[in-house]
């Protein structure tokens, strides 16, 4: 079936007596047909031709109407497919990012926070900056020299401020 492109329901039946249509209905016309009965006979064959291409065209309206749902329906489980494996590979990600840096992952115990006196020990803020972003920390920090040149930069810092 060949495609329609306009809407024939919007056509108008023309004046087939009219000077254009001659050649029309002149093979038409005999000894007991006449001008205007021949007019009729071709007004009869164009309402009945644009009757079916009425119903073809309503026909057609339905059936893109179909496909399109069709292809919305398989775009959409194709986004839907693209989700979940994407949250699939998001999970994995997440175990392995754990399974590398399981250090990193461990639970942080709810514990009350001391008071901070002069006496108890005072790491560099550099230190706990690397420690926080999960990077290496040398041993120097934290041994008592390490700690003292700590505590005395803590003091000359708050004394400048």
């Amino acid at each position: 079936m060949n495609r329609i492109h306009s809407d024939p329901g919007l056509l108008i039946c023309p004046d087939f007596m009219e000077e254009i249509y001659r050649d029309s209905h002149a093979a038409l016309i005999s000894l007991t047909i006449s001008e205007a009965q021949a007019a009729e006979l071709l007004h009869a064959v164009w309402v009945t031709t644009n009757n079916t291409l009425c119903t073809q065209w309503q026909q057609q309206v339905l059936e893109d109407e179909r496909l399109r749902a069709e292809q919305q329906r398989v775009a959409e489980e194709k986004a839907e497919c693209q989700r979940h494996a994407l949250r699939v590979e998001e999970e994995v990600n997440k175990v392995d990012e754990r399974k590398k840096n399981w250090a990193k992952h461990l639970p942080i115990p709810v514990c009350p926070r001391p008071d901070i006196t002069d006496n108890d020990v005072l790491v560099s803020n550099f230190t706990l900056r690397k420690i926080n972003k999960g990077q290496y920390v040398e041993l120097y920090y934290w041994t008592n020299i390490g700690l003292e040149e700590a505590h005395s930069s803590y003091r000359t810092g708050m004394m400048k401020g």
